[in-house]
């Protein structure tokens, strides 16, 4: 079990399956609850949350393998709070009347105050500086590790096309929309709500799997 749990292909496989049996599954027993179960304050909201606090106490546990490279522990756990906190919707209790503090159109309003844009401007400049630091000290491995058919490049390339998927799917409607003028079909926005619902639900999943997977790593050479 432990040789298919490590290898390159289990992660895309086991993910891709777990997907479409939960998209399955939600069809087939609640068709007509979907908007319900999909929306904030929803089913899926809530197994999100949960996986998140899964993802975190798997930070905890695996402190260990991580005894040389302790900045970039600290790194994914900041970057994996600040995840769990957007997915909470934190982002609708931080300023005095709007809900959009990491988006464009929060800096491009003249009603929100200036310190506001000042503090948010901030906040995201610290995450996107970790982001651009962890993708120039890992890029050129992972690239190599992915070519290569290893563990950690496909895995992390399972975690990146999860997320950009999601994020794409989000704001599909709305950007077709923008586009065309017109809104989609309803079944076809349900369609897409779902798929990227339970996509970022995978995320911390996938995280959560990818720590296993390089504990045991550790493990397999320390032994």
């Amino acid at each position: 079990m432990k040789k298919y749990f490590l290898s390159p292909l289990f992660m895309p496989v086991f993910i891709l399956l777990l997907w479409l049996l939960i998209q399955d599954f939600v069809w087939a027993f609640f068709p007509d609850s979907l908007p319900a179960i999909a929306q904030d304050g929803g089913l899926i909201e809530h197994c999100t949350h949960s996986l998140y606090v899964l993802m975190l106490l798997s930070f905890i546990l695996c402190y260990k393998d991580f005894s040389r490279n302790r900045s970039d522990y600290f790194a994914f756990v900041f970057l994996g709070i600040c995840a769990f906190l957007r997915e909470a919707g934190i982002q609708h209790h931080l300023t005095s009347h709007d809900t959009t503090p990491f988006k464009s159109r929060f800096f491009t309003n003249p009603a929100n105050p200036l310190e506001e844009k000042i503090l948010f401007g901030f906040v995201l400049l610290v995450i996107f500086g970790i982001i651009a630091w962890l993708a120039v000290k890992y890029a050129r491995f992972l690239v190599n590790s992915f070519l290569k058919f290893r563990l950690i490049g496909w895995s992390a390339a399972v975690l990146c096309t999860m997320l950009v998927l999601s994020k794409f799917v989000d704001r599909f409607p709305a950007n077709f929309r923008h586009y065309t003028g017109e809104y989609l079909n309803p079944e076809i926005r349900n369609n897409l709500m779902l798929i990227e619902e339970t996509g970022e639900m995978l995320l911390p999943l996938i995280a959560t799997i990818f720590l296993l997977q390089y504990h045991l790593l550790q493990k397999q050479r320390k032994d």
